[in-house]
Parts: C-alpha cells; structure tokens; sequence
C-alpha cells in the first residue's frame, strides 16, 4: 500500500475518533450542567421539606375522603370530579393524576406533610433537568450556555415557591414534567422516526393533561417548534401534530363525561370571591382593563417577584379603566412582546426571541382572564409555564451582550461582564426564593405575613381571622371576649368588600356571639345563612343568638333544624327542651330533657330542665325531685 493511499485511509478514521471525542466532551457537559441544576433545585428548596400543610392542601389531602383511602380510593378519583372527594362545586376540574399520587402518599406514609413537601422539590428538580434537555436539543446543542442559564433562572425564579411549597401544586409539577418529557421524546422521533417515540411521546402529554388542563396550550406549542424549528421531516411534525391532538380530543372528551356524569359541569359558575372580575354588575370595559392590568403584575412579578402573594382576590388589585396609565403601560407591554413574537417568528431564524416570546404569550393566554375567566383572579402558580419564555429571553439578551462584548460561546459563563449579571440575579433570586419558603410553614404564618403586604385583600383578612378565632383562648371569660373583640375587625373588612362571603359572615356572627353582641351576631348569622343555607355551625350559632336575644320560638326551629341534620348531640337536644321551656311549652321541655337523658344519663342540665318545666306546671314534687338530682350531679348546665 502506498504511503498516499495510507494517509487517505487514515483520514476518516482520525475525524471519526476526533467527532467522537467531541461528542464525549459534549455529553460530558451536558451531564455536569444537569447535575449542578438538580443540586441546585434541591438546596433552594430543602426549608420547604419540613414544613406543613398550607392553604389548598385540604380540599386535596387533609379533607379530601377519596384520597384518604390510599390505594383503594384510585380507581374512584379516576372517574370523579377533582373536588369530589371534598365536597361539591358547580364548575370542577378534572385532574386525577395528582390525587393519584396523593392517594399512593397516604397509603406509604398516612397524613405526613414531609414526603408530600419531598416529592414536590425532586418533581421540581426533574422539571428543570427536562426543561435544560429539551431546550439544549431545540438549539441542536449550540446553545448549552443558554440552555443552561434559562434553566438556572428558572430554578431560582421565587415566583415558582407557590408550586413547589403548595404539595397540593404537584398537578402543576406533573402536567409541566410530563408536557416537557413528551417534547423530549418528539425532538427524538423527529430525528430518528422510531414509532416508539411517537408513542411514548403522545402518551407522556396525555398524562400532562390528566395533571392539569394547563398542557393544552402545547396544542400550540408542539407546532410551533416541530414546523419551525425541528421541521427537517415534514410528515414527522404531521405525525406528532395529529398524536397530540388525538391526545386531547380524547382527553376533553373523559373530561366531559365525568363532570356531566356528576353535573359539575357549570362553566358559568364563578364566584366573585375567587375571582373579583366575575363580580355582577361589573361593565365589561372596566373586567377587561381590570384584566389587562393583572397581566402587567404578571410581567412585574417576573421582573421584580415582590411582594409574593398566596392569594390575589377582592382587594388586592383594584377595578380600572383603560384610562388608567398602568392599564397603558401593561398593554403597550405585550403589544411589544405580541410583536417581538410575530417578527422574529416570520423571519424564521429560529432564534431564542421568538420561543421566548411565543411561549410565555401561549401558555399565559389561559390564565389572562381575557378570553374567559378563570377560576382565581391571579395567581403566581399561573407563571409556571409561561417563566419558562421570560427565563429564555433573558438568557438570550446575556448572549447578545456577550456577543456585544465579543464572548464565544460557553464564555458567557466565564467572562465577569455576564457572569456578574448571571451571580447577582442568582443571589438575590436564591435569598428570596430561601425567605418565602418558611413564609409557608403553616397557614397563619403564610396568611398573617401576607396580610402585611396586602392588608386590604379580603380573602387574607378572613384567612387569620378564622384561624385566630378557632385557636383556643383563654380560660377566662373576659380574656377571650376582648382577644376575640380583637378579631372582629378582620371580618368587617372581609364582609365590606364582599358580604355575599356566607362564611365571613358566619364567623362574624360567632365573634359577636363570643363577645355577647347579639344583635350585631343575629344580622350576620342570618345573612350568612342565605348562602350557607346547610351548615350546621350557622344554625346552631343562630339557635344560640335567638335565644339570648328572648326570640324564643325562633330558637326552637333552628334547634330542631340542628337535630335534624345531626341527631344524636345531648347539647342540641338540651338546647331544643331549654328553648320550648322558655317559649312556655312545658310538656315539650319535658319530653326533649327526657331525650338528652337517654343520650347521656345524669347530665345535669337536663334535671334543671326537667325542674322548671314540672315546677312551670305546678308539679312541686317532681320539680323538687328533679332539682335535687341536679344538685347531686356535676354541674353541666346552666339555665
């Protein structure tokens, strides 16, 4: 062989050994970055692992009856309403994967909030991995540097401590995990065509759906990038297209069936306490003003994430009108962003703007209350998806600086112009994001530092309120009344902003009970009474308040109300016999003492009872009978 023909035959082989080691390195860093973004995803978030159960962990967990059945209660929270298991709303949900896992978490280790908090920060963790994954893949591993830092900026975004300290947020984490592990799996089989790919992938984003509704915006998405930016296989990214939207079609169509099988199907039902703008009689200029500025708190939030806030009802932010500057600022904001988004899209250079740009538009689209309402006025887990577009772009402004300042490459991470900017974002992200997450230790401590920063919203006013009133007090009379005395103001600045709040109400009643202001207790009472026309804390409170206010046959339906709702309670039969005693129906005082006294033998208040109504009928020897029993017994009751 001549020493040509063997310098030719050594050519490809040394480019192969050469595309090798580039790919090893490549790989190499690839898992390096992965790793430090899991490490970092852990550590940000471990003071979140100890806390408790806070805000919507209730209805999905602590009250939720179908997911305290562990295991056994799967296959019914496959078929049932979201809310189900909690009690019955007129417009619900359909996400049973999340309570899937609740349940499986109860089953292994009952009602724990640590593993719940624990499952949340690695399902965080495995978000970021697939978000750096799949946006190094978009760009064909040109862009790791960027992929990197938009994942970093994610990681330590505070607006995403809502999601990972909420454990009830884990349908938010799993419809994001899944929704990005099925564009994972497409950017595969639209580069090898393996139909397992399809598959996998299809079935990955209807497992997102089935976390949360959010996923259908990647109806969107998932053309957006498999016909402009992964379009090199054209009936590939028509594959992927019609598996998704089978995927939906499908899932829209179970969703349907088990909200009307239970007809909790009411899409016009919203209540104006969750959402201000569903507030009647609100003109349709000032809900959509009032919309678009919400929307610029979004990208505020985004910029500048304080103050963080767990709930954005009535009286956080205000109802405008278009003439409002801030309602200017906020639009001109996003007809910016609407056409950052248009011009480089139709430039087709695949560039970081145009994703950045059109995903944060799409998967905000859902929640901007625009188009309808949701079921919150504003909330930061709503910037879950949508932080992934600001992160992007952020990233690709560093990158046109680094340019600017002629930095290849990976350097953006090694230069001290852009790594400065990179460092003081992360430590003020990291401080804030550390600092919020002990906010949601328990409810009082993330309602009462809420309160602070929003001390007009009614929703967090009646959140400390109603803790504050159903901790235990003093054992002294007059202790308790004047720290409830205190509490009585938190549910006034509910109730003037919102007195339709059938439990605002209620609790203000029970206050005024408390503090022996009966006349103020009987209107809210009654008024709370015609939204919460089935609770029994109401009536028996309203049966208490007639009675003290001398109306003493009003007393007496309302205890026959009580014991027809829950029969059995000595305290509401008692109540019932005092009440016909006073009302002047002797005979029925009787026959009811006589009642509590089979349920509980030798409760003393039913001798007294039984005393006065003999001794109201002239009965002296019975009625001496009876109050010499009560003497003798520990004293129960007291007329």
């Amino acid at each position: 062989m001549s020493g040509k023909h063997k310098q030719r035959t050594q050519q490809p082989q040394q480019a192969t050994v050469q595309s090798t080691a580039k790919t090893s390195s490549a790989f190499s860093l690839q898992w390096k970055l992965m790793i430090l973004l899991a490490v970092i995803s852990i550590a940000v978030y471990a003071n979140s692992i100890g806390n408790g159960f806070v805000l919507d962990d209730s209805t999905a967990i602590t009250s939720n009856k179908l997911v305290q059945k562990g295991l056994f209660g799967i296959p019914e929270l496959l078929h049932t309403p979201y809310h189900w298991g909690y009690s019955v709303v007129a417009n619900d949900l359909y996400r049973p994967l999340s309570l899937v896992l609740f349940a499986t978490e109860y089953q292994m280790f009952g009602m724990e909030p640590a593993p719940g908090h624990l499952i949340n920060v690695l399902l965080f963790a495995g978000c970021v991995l697939l978000l750096f994954l799949f946006l190094d893949r978009l760009f064909e591993q040109k862009k790791t540097a960027v992929a990197f830092i938009s994942s970093l900026l994610f990681v330590l975004h505070p607006i995403h401590t809502e999601v990972v300290d909420n454990i009830k947020s884990a349908d938010e984490l799993l419809c994001f995990f899944f929704a990005f592990l099925s564009l994972n799996v497409f950017v595969r089989y639209a580069r090898d065509g393996k139909v397992a790919s399809l598959i996998i992938g299809s079935f990955c984003f209807f497992l997102a759906l089935l976390s949360k509704e959010t996923a259908i915006t990647f109806l969107a998405v998932i053309p957006f990038v498999f016909f402009l930016y992964k379009n090199e296989n054209r009936k590939r990214s028509i594959h992927i297209l019609s598996c998704v939207v089978l995927g939906a079609v499908v899932f829209l169509c179970i969703r349907f069936s088990v909200l009307s099988a239970y007809h909790v199907n009411n899409l016009s039902e919203h209540f104006y306490m969750k959402n201000a703008l569903a507030k009647p009689g609100l003109a349709f200029e000032s809900r959509l003003a009032t919309a678009v500025l919400m929307l610029g708190h979004y990208l505020r939030l985004l910029f500048i994430p304080y103050p963080l806030l767990c709930d954005y009802s009535i009286g956080t932010i205000p109802f405008v009108h278009f003439s409002d500057y801030r309602v200017l600022i906020s639009l001109v904001a996003y007809l910016m962003t609407i056409w950052v988004a248009i011009r480089y899209t139709l430039q087709n250079n695949k560039g970081l703007y145009a994703f950045g740009a059109v995903f944060f538009l799409v998967t905000l689209s859902l929640f901007s209350n625009i188009f309808f309402l949701t079921g919150a006025t504003m909330a930061e887990r709503f910037l879950f998806f949508p932080s992934v577009g600001f992160c992007i772009v952020v990233a690709a402004l560093l990158e046109q600086l680094a340019i600017r300042l002629s930095i290849p490459g990976s350097m953006i991470l090694r230069k001290p112009q852009t790594l400065g900017v990179i460092i003081v974002l992360s430590i003020c992200y990291t401080a804030v994001t550390i600092n919020r997450n002990a906010d949601w230790k328990n409810n009082f401590t993330l309602f009462s530092t809420d309160l602070n920063k929003a001390p007009d919203n009614s929703r967090l006013n009646f959140f400390v309120g109603h803790i504050l009133l159903n901790t235990p007090g003093e054992n002294d009379r007059k202790q308790e009344q004047d720290a409830v005395a205190q509490i009585i103001p938190y549910f006034l600045k509910t109730v003037a902003v919102c007195p339709d709040d059938g439990l605002a109400q209620l609790d203000l009643g029970t206050a005024y009970v408390v503090v022996e202001r009966y006349d103020s207790a009987e209107k809210h009472l009654e008024k709370a009474l015609e939204t919460e026309s089935g609770n029994i804390e109401c009536i028996q409170q309203l049966g208490r308040t007639y009675f003290m206010t001398k109306k003493y046959q009003s007393s007496v339906d309302a205890y026959k109300k009580v014991n027809a709702m829950a029969p059995g309670n000595t305290f509401t039969v008692a109540n019932l016999g005092l009440s016909h005693l006073y009302a002047g129906n002797s005979d029925s005082a009787i026959y009811y003492a006589q009642q509590a006294l089979l349920l509980e033998p030798g409760f003393a208040g039913s001798f007294q009872i039984l005393s006065h109504a003999y001794r109201a009928k002239n009965n002296i020897d019975s009625a001496n009978k009876y109050e010499f029993i009560a003497q003798k017994n520990t004293p129960g009751y007291t007329l």
